[in-house]
């Protein structure tokens, strides 16, 4: 120990303080990564858009045809399907010719039910220029970019 002129004593030991902020600090970042673990996986944190898993079949997609369907023939609903600006517009899902969006006003027709959805059993009736070798016809899932249906014409 060491002594100074006003009375007060001092320790010059410090080495337990050390150690002791290490400990402390391991334990305040394990908390906080585990927080953002638990954040992601209940979901609390932003979660990641999925596509619907639909099967989805074109039919009369041949050469020369002007009116094509889109049937869903099961699994997952896409939702907001037709959600656009007016009450039965494209909306969560886009269908393309060559990477065009087609238009829905002047071209589509739904077979089904008049909900936002494009559900199982329900079909889409398109009406195209006259296909030609090498088209390709698409339904593109808007949230998340992903192709829910491809085909090329031959």
């Amino acid at each position: 120990m060491e002594r100074r002129g006003n009375g007060r004593t001092l320790m010059k030991d410090e080495r337990g303080v050390s150690p002791v902020i290490g400990v402390i600090l391991m334990i305040a970042i394990t908390v906080v990564i585990a927080a953002v673990v638990a954040s992601f996986a209940y979901g609390i944190i932003g979660g990641v858009a999925t596509a619907p898993n639909s099967a989805l079949i074109f039919e009369n997609a041949d050469l020369g045809k002007t009116n094509i369907t889109l049937v869903h023939h099961g699994g997952d609903s896409v939702t907001n399907a037709f959600t656009g600006s007016t009450p039965s517009d494209w909306g969560d899902m886009r269908v393309k010719l060559n990477g065009v969006d087609i238009i829905w006003r002047a071209n589509v027709t739904v077979g089904g039910d008049t909900d936002p959805n494009f559900e199982s059993g329900e079909q889409l009736r398109i009406k195209v220029p006259p296909l030609a070798s090498g088209d390709t016809i698409s339904v593109i899932y808007v949230p998340t970019g992903d192709i829910l249906q491809r085909v090329k014409v031959a």
